[in-house]
């Protein structure tokens, strides 16, 4: 039996243990709404560095194939983003593996 997880979501459901001045601060970010996109399409766990490319590949102006400008991507996912996600407890992120590990709520 596999320990993988697919984070998946019909929309924003999985944002509706919060309130609302919690929902608009988390989606205040637009990393943070390209990060939520890309871990509804991917399994878990998944490497810091996989969601980096991904979320680069997806922003506007950030070249996914400039290994500086995902460094930097990380960077902000590992001290902010993930972080704030893991506390508003739509994921749980592991930082000593830098991976995404579990989610913590149904995303169905």
């Amino acid at each position: 039996m596999s320990n993988t997880t697919t984070v998946r979501s019909d929309g924003w459901g999985e944002l509706a243990h919060l309130s609302a001045n919690e929902r608009y601060r988390l989606l205040a970010s637009d990393r943070r709404r390209v990060l939520l996109d890309a871990l509804k399409e991917t399994t878990v766990p998944t490497a810091l560095a996989s969601l980096a490319t991904e979320v680069a590949a997806r922003e506007e102006g950030v070249d996914a194939g400039d290994d500086e400008a995902v460094e930097r991507v990380a960077v902000t996912l590992h001290h902010n983003h993930l972080p704030r996600m893991e506390d508003a407890d739509l994921l749980r992120y592991d930082a000593t593996t830098n991976c995404v590990v579990a989610e913590s709520v149904s995303m169905e």
